[in-house]
């Protein structure tokens, strides 16, 4: 699928602000000391309205602020080899399936993770941060709903340290394939199941661990379903929430009562962790 592209030429004092206004819109960010990228999907491109925010950031002092530029589809597979940069993330390494692992890292547990995106692989910091949280939460035996599997790295993670199930749901066919291909690399693939579809593809069971890494207009939308499905003092993890959209989410957490048991913060991302009463 296309991408289009927005670089708005900003500092990072800004970024909270036009972050909040696209994250709706974008599936990932990249953030810098010169400019903030956004990059949407070709089909979302008409939900933008790039006028409005071109007014927005000439109004603020930021005229000519905005460029805008069309991306090819990528293969993210090739395009991660050749960066060859493996992620220490809690007790997990994310890397390609071909990079040898450095000798000084044999206390981790390795994610073979090749993508056909580009999130998902550990560089974002809304992935990093589900890990970490996933790590600390997840005990042998549990059953594991990952919602938006991506790349499968969250439901390949749990399996990996314990998980007895993992299912992965995902509305695009291409993560639901690399999902099945990189639980085949990480040899869980009698534990990760995967299914093309949201909610309603999710049968009427409980798990003892619920992670949903997407935006927050998806994980307001679905979270009473979430919590439907969360086991008798079952773990809701939440990731991909920028930090000033915390106080919505724990509203709305509150109306479901779960209680926060951890939350982290990196890059101007937010997750979180929530026990069932």
């Amino acid at each position: 699928m296309d991408t289009i592209e927005l670089t708005l030429s900003i500092p990072p004092s800004e970024h909270d602000r036009f972050l909040a206004v696209l994250e709706e819109a974008a599936t990932g960010f990249v953030q810098d000391d010169a400019e903030l990228r956004a990059y949407v999907p070709a089909d979302r491109w008409a939900t933008v309205d790039h006028e409005s925010l071109e007014a927005h950031l000439a109004a603020d002092g930021y005229p000519d602020a905005l460029s805008v530029r069309p991306l090819a589809a990528k293969n993210w597979n090739a395009v991660w080899e050749d960066t060859l940069s493996p992620v220490r993330t809690g007790p997990f390494l994310v890397c390609p399936a071909a990079f040898d692992v450095p000798p000084d890292q044999t206390d981790v547990t390795v994610l073979r993770i090749d993508p056909e995106m580009s999130f998902g692989t550990g560089h974002h910091a809304t992935t990093r941060l589900a890990l970490q949280l996933l790590a600390d939460a997840l005990r042998p035996g549990d059953r594991m709903l990952d919602v938006g599997t991506g790349t499968g790295v969250l439901a390949i993670a749990a399996c990996r340290i314990g998980a007895a199930t993992a299912l992965g749901i995902d509305t695009n066919p291409d993560a639901v394939r690399n999902t099945r291909e990189n639980a085949r690399r990480n040899d869980v693939d009698d534990c990760v199941t995967v299914r093309k579809g949201s909610m309603e593809v999710v049968p009427e069971t409980h798990y003892d661990l619920v992670a949903a890494n997407i935006t927050r207009r998806v994980l307001l939308e679905l979270l009473p379903d979430l919590v439907s499905h969360l086991a008798p003092k079952g773990t809701l993890l939440l990731s991909g929430l920028l930090c000033p959209q915390r106080t919505d989410l724990l509203d709305a957490t509150e109306e479901h009562d779960l209680l926060l048991d951890a939350e982290t913060t990196e890059d101007g991302w937010w997750a979180a962790r929530f026990a069932a009463r």
